[in-house]
């Protein structure tokens, strides 16, 4: 986010206190995500590297432990998912990895109604950190459909896994 644009939110929504419980930090999060929207500022670059934050060393280091043991990406799937790295639910459909949440893994999106959609950008962005680290290479998510769409489950297509094998 380019300074501009966070002066701009800063300036109408105040800043977010550092003792902020779960319910308000989720409202914030709420209204810095419908303002931005309203006023054009861009949020998913912004939301994804959130994710990239929330996306802990030990899982990464697991994730590559299992990724140089297989002899697949089948496999190595097949073992994220055992482990439950990446929300157990992760399988290959035309060419790229599709992963699924049943569920929503952040506390945030149950404190607020009608949370806005973009919010989702920041898993977006764990899927892209965690397959960019461990395959060491750029990877791209695409969100399909998630819960706080109104989905009964949130499903990313994660593609570039198999460019240049």
């Amino acid at each position: 986010m380019v300074p501009s644009e966070k002066e701009k939110i800063v300036t109408a929504l105040g800043d977010l206190s550092d003792n902020a419980d779960l319910g308000r930090q989720a409202q914030y999060i709420n209204e810095l995500l419908n303002f931005a929207e309203a006023n054009e500022i861009p949020m998913q670059s912004t939301m994804r590297k959130c994710g990239g934050c929330c996306l802990g060393k030990e899982v990464v280091e697991t994730a590559k432990e299992i990724y140089t043991k297989a002899a697949s990406i089948e496999q190595f799937l097949t073992e994220l998912n055992e482990s439950g790295i990446g929300g157990g639910n992760l399988y290959i459909e035309n060419g790229k990895i599709i992963g699924v949440y049943k569920n929503c893994y952040c506390d945030i999106p149950y404190e607020v109604k009608k949370l806005n959609p973009s919010y989702c950008q920041c898993s977006a962005g764990w899927f892209q950190h965690l397959f960019s680290e461990v395959l060491g290479k750029q990877i791209s998510v695409h969100i399909v459909d998630t819960i706080t769409n109104g989905a009964k489950e949130c499903t990313f297509e994660i593609d570039g896994i198999f460019q240049g094998e």
